[in-house]
Parts: structure tokens; C-alpha cells; sequence
């Protein structure tokens, strides 16, 4: 069975138990909140979901440690995503939820012998998923959420889901702190993900005859998770010839996965000795660790855009005409910086007119506010 048709299945059966859910499950208590940090030792954060789901928890994990060292911060992963945090100092524990009951279940019964004081949702929209889990993992813990419509009624604080809102996924993984009665805007957003030392190491390597002195370093990353995602090698040619015309001192490296090298390695001799590309087989870490070396990333809509702007990195970003994916995941606290297309489905009508347009708006952005990092 095709793993679309397996999806659907859950889905569907899901639904049809939701009513169940309903009579089962207590409403939540909103008296719990505010929660007294002293008075609890661990938090346990839900996200088993994709990568770019767990950049945006990210900031939150780091503040809750940074804010409350005494506690516990552990998280429930995926597969996919626990490589960004399973080295990670703020973060106590990792644990992978692996969809297969076999797995899960001895999960699931020993994470609720733990008695967490509290249980984070941080998945925005409903997730039957997340509340089963908060349910049966949260014994007594107060049980808290992003943004939910229908199922928000379960949690014991959660804030309503505009379908049509703007909230940011960041600033939706910072509610959490409205748990303790503290004002997610007075938490400092602006920490990435951890970039261990054998990831830097490798990065200063790379670095280290390259030629940065007077050099305008902009990152190009030609790969996503999709072909709808990406734009073929021309349009990039186009967009870096511009940008060199007008920016001599430009150099540009090419980052992509192993699927996109031979396009990668097009796109690097069509600048005739004035741009690279990153080294083979290198981990999302890795390539993190570059991301730093970078003035200006230009990209699609993927992992390396919310991982550049929680570096404070200025991000010229493409997106689909979606545009409620678009509020969700535009270049964060960023004034300029979004090439978005007119197609709901792909970005393939993204013309590099309009991508060097956009970065030559956000460089400018840049020499108005004195900064090598675009302002919030």
C-alpha cells in the first residue's frame, strides 16, 4: 500500500473516531495557567513532525532553558527531524515517536510515568495526533497548545486558530510561555538551532581558502523538498548574472543536496570563477554551520530559510501563491526579502526580474539600517 494511501487511511480514521475523542477526553481547565515554574521540574514538547516544524520550536526550547534552568526540557521527535536537537545542550532528552504502534506504545507508557508539569502542543491547527498524546503521556500535567480550532476546548490553555491569520510559526512556538505567565513578545526570538563542533569545524575548513576580503558572500540554495519548490538552473543563472552586475565584489555559494550537483555544478561555472558550491554529503548541521559564513541567503521556501533568519541572516525567500503558508513561514521579523508566485501550487512563475528586485529592496533596507543583518 502507497504510503498517500496509508496517510488517508489515518486520516479518515481519525475522523470517524473524533466523536469518541469528544466523550472520552476531559475539557481542559484554563484555572491551571499561570504555572509557577518552581513548582515543576520537566516540559515535554510535542513535535513529531517535519524539520522546518522543528526549527520553529526551536527558539523555544532555548528560552525555556535559558529562562528557567532548572527544568527539564525534553522533546518528542521524528525520525526526520531529532538530528537538529539531538546533540543539543538546552535539550534533557530526545525521544522518537516513530508512527508504529509496536515502537510507540512502550514510548507512550514510559514517558507517563515521568509526571511532566507540562505538556506542549506547539502544532498549529487541529492535530488528533498531538492531543492523544498530551492526553495519555500528560497524566496529571497541564496540557497546553499553539493554535487550535475545534480541539482547542481539550487543552488547558491554547490560543484560537485563524485559518486566514498571519501568526508566524515562530512566534506560535513562543506561546508556550504564556503558560507561565510571562509575554512571548518579551522573549528574545533570535536563537538557532545548535551547530555542533565537528559541523564547525568543517565549515572553518571549507572556509579557510576561500576568498572572503572584501566579498560579498551570497548563498544561493537551488534545492527544496519538491520540484514544485524549485526553479530551474536558468532562472538562477539570470538572478546571479544581475546581482553581479550590480554588486562586483559578489561572490556565491551554491548549496544543494546530492540530488541537485549536476545542477549545482552548472550554475557554479556560469559565474566563470566568482561562485562555489558546498562539499558533498554534508549533514543539515553542516551546512548550518556554513550558513554562517553568508551576508545574504536567497532560497526557496525550505529548512535553510528558517535556520538562516534564526541566525539573523538576511534571506531574499520564494514562495507559492499559498498565501496562509506564506504568513506562516515568510522570512522572519524581515521588512523585505518575499518573492512570492502568482501559482498556489509552485513557484515555477517566479521570473528573476523579481527575485533581483527583491534582493536589491532588502540590500537597501540593509544600508538604511546600518547593519550587515536585516531589522525586525
Amino acid at each position: 500500500m502507497s504510503t498517500s494511501a496509508v496517510k488517508k487511511g489515518e486520516y479518515l480514521l481519525k475522523w470517524l473516531l473524533r466523536p469518541l475523542f469528544h466523550f472520552l477526553l476531559r475539557k481542559g481547565d484554563r484555572s491551571r495557567c499561570p504555572v509557577d515554574p518552581d513548582s515543576i521540574e520537566s516540559v515535554l514538547i510535542l513535535r513529531p513532525d517535519k524539520l522546518g516544524d522543528m526549527i520553529a520550536t526551536i527558539p523555544a526550547v532555548h528560552a525555556l532553558k535559558k529562562r528557567f534552568p532548572h527544568l527539564r526540557v525534553e522533546v518528542l521527535a521524528s525520525p526526520r527531524n531529532k538530528e537538529l536537537i539531538e546533540r543539543d545542550p538546552d535539550v534533557d532528552a530526545v525521544h522518537v515517536y516513530r508512527k508504529n504502534l509496536r515502537y510507540d506504545l512502550p514510548l507512550i507508557l514510559r514517558l507517563r510515568r515521568r509526571d511532566f508539569g507540562v505538556i506542549y502542543d506547539p502544532i498549529s491547527l487541529d492535530s488528533v495526533t498531538g492531543l492523544l498524546l498530551s492526553k495519555f503521556i500528560g497524566k496529571g500535567a497541564v496540557r497546553a497548545a499553539s493554535r487550535k480550532q475545534k480541539l482547542l476546548a481539550y487543552y488547558d490553555y491554547g490560543e484560537p486558530c485563524d485559518p486566514d491569520g498571519h501568526d508566524h510559526n515562530y512566534d506560535n512556538g513562543l506561546l508556550i510561555f504564556n503558560v507561565f505567565g510571562i509575554d512571548p513578545r518579551e522573549v528574545d526570538p533570535f536563537l538557532p538551532v545548535f551547530v555542533p563542533e565537528d559541523s564547525r569545524v568543517k565549515a572553518d575548513r571549507f572556509f579557510a581558502g576561500f576568498p572572503r576580503e572584501g566579498c560579498l558572500l551570497v548563498g544561493v540554495n537551488i534545492s527544496a523538498g519538491s520540484p514544485s519548490r524549485s526553479l530551474p538552473v536558468s532562472k538562477y543563472q539570470a538572478v546571479l548574472q544581475a546581482i553581479g552586475r550590480e554588486h562586483p565584489s559578489a561572490c556565491f555559494l551554491v548549496i544543494c543536496t546530492m540530488n541537485d550537483r549536476e545542477r549545482g555544478r552548472r550554475l557554479v561555472a556560469s559565474r566563470n570563477g566568482r561562485a562555489y558550491m558546498v562539499p558533498e554529503d554534508l549533514s543539515l548541521l553542516d551546512v548550518s554551520a556554513i550558513l554562517r559564513g553568508v551576508d545574504v541567503l536567497i532560497s526557496p521556501d525550505t529548512s535553510i530559510v528558517h535556520i538562516a533568519r534564526l541566525m539573523r541572516i538576511p534571506v531574499v525567500g520564494l514562495y507559492s501563491g499559498a498565501m496562509r503558508n506564506y504568513y506562516y513561514w515568510r522570512p522572519y521579523r524581515q521588512q523585505r526579502g518575499s518573492v512570492v508566485a502568482k501559482s498556489i501550487g509552485n513557484i515555477h512563475d517566479i521570473e528573476p526580474g523579481q527575485v533581483v528586485e527583491e534582493f536589491r529592496a532588502l540590500m537597501e533596507s540593509l544600508q538604511r539600517n546600518g547593519s550587515g543583518r536585516a531589522p525586525s
